[in-house]
């Protein structure tokens, strides 16, 4: 009964929550300086502790390494896989900036051809075709989000060194926020709960978008795409945007075998082989790897995804489902907010496994 009043109407409390979510927006995007690289270092913080604990785990020692050892080692791997990433990109701008005008050329014969089939007496230009599409205002959003996320690179490592430094300590300071020992111990459980589970789903995403990524190379270049280093390392990074970012990965290297083969062969190759490879990853073997452990609704992630990309940018994208798992979870231990955590779950049970909710 308890659970059912929550959803009664209630104007006192509807006006309440209306001025909570009010509140909390503004704080968001007046406090985006501040909040967005916090965030993102939270994400590579946990990103390190999944990579020390798969390097514990994959080690034939029965110790596992040092703290500062498997700090440094997982801080290594994400180094170089920057580097290599960065490398990836500069080693092939000079030719795409050469290919771009080729691209252009094609495109308008793409048109022409398209023009005459369909007996148009005249065929749009592309620069008619940008201007319904409004593409620079996608370009210039796009290009602002990964500027301030460049902008704050070092203030992203400071805080993950702090993180890094203090993580030992943060179970300590969890448990003397209470001086039940009973509260305590719960508030130290849902603390582990959320770092587990959020470190479950970066690890495997993780996984999943490098083998994912692997694949989508091994087909582009079969095919003969240009540039496919580059559109595999574009599909590792869209791969962790739930099913927009999968769906921007499968399209875009096939609009461009368009303008780059002759045929439409090429497009019906690619278009079919990455969207079956988004297919299968997506939907067969990442629910298979992580199961049911998040439990989160397909369309409140849509939501957040869209909710997030407009108070923080493409960051705001990224983090959209980390954040949605903490919510949650945090939200699952107090009995005035299950309501949030059930609306956020599949299938109406809470997005935790967690015990009976707070008595408060």
């Amino acid at each position: 009964m308890a659970d059912q009043r929550l959803f009664e109407f209630n104007p006192l409390r509807l006006a309440a929550w209306g001025v909570i979510f009010a509140l909390t927006v503004t704080v968001l995007v007046v406090g985006r300086p501040l909040l967005v690289p916090l965030a993102i270092a939270i994400f590579v913080w946990i990103l390190l502790s999944a990579i020390r604990s798969t390097l514990n785990r994959l080690l034939p020692v029965e110790r596992p390494m040092p703290v500062w050892l498997g700090n440094l080692v997982a801080i290594l791997i994400v180094a170089v896989a920057t580097y290599l990433s960065v490398l990836i990109i500069t080693s092939q701008s000079d030719q795409l900036t050469a290919a771009i005008p080729v691209y252009q050329a094609n495109f308008t014969a793409l048109l022409d051809s398209i023009a005459d089939r369909f007996g148009l007496e005249e065929a749009p230009t592309i620069e008619a075709l940008l201007a319904e599409v409004d593409l620079g205002a996608v370009l210039t959003w796009v290009g602002d989000s990964v500027t301030a996320l460049m902008s704050d690179v070092i203030l992203i490592a400071i805080y993950v060194g702090f993180l890094l430094a203090e993580e030992r300590l943060l179970p300590i300071k969890i448990r003397h926020l209470h001086r039940d020992p009973a509260d305590a111990d719960r508030t130290a459980g849902v603390a582990l709960e959320i770092a587990t589970s959020i470190q479950r789903y970066i690890g495997m995403k993780t996984v999943i978008s490098i083998a994912t990524a692997v694949v989508s190379y091994v087909i582009l270049a079969v095919v003969g795409v240009d540039f496919a280093a580059i559109w595999a390392l574009l599909v590792f990074f869209l791969n962790f945007i739930p099913t927009v970012g999968s769906i921007i990965a499968a399209v875009f290297p096939a609009l461009l075998t368009l303008v780059q083969f002759d045929s439409i062969t090429p497009f019906l190759v690619v278009i079919s082989l990455l969207g079956g490879t988004q297919f299968i990853f997506g939907n067969v073997i990442e629910p298979a790897y992580m199961g049911k452990s998040l439990n989160l609704s397909s369309l409140m992630i849509l939501l957040s995804l869209s909710f997030w990309g407009v108070v923080w940018g493409l960051a705001g994208m990224f983090l959209a489902v980390p954040i949605m798992v903490m919510t949650g979870i945090f939200c699952a231990q107090f009995k005035g907010l299950r309501w949030i955590s059930v609306v956020l779950s599949t299938d109406g049970s809470l997005v935790s496994d967690s015990r009976a909710p707070h008595a408060t």
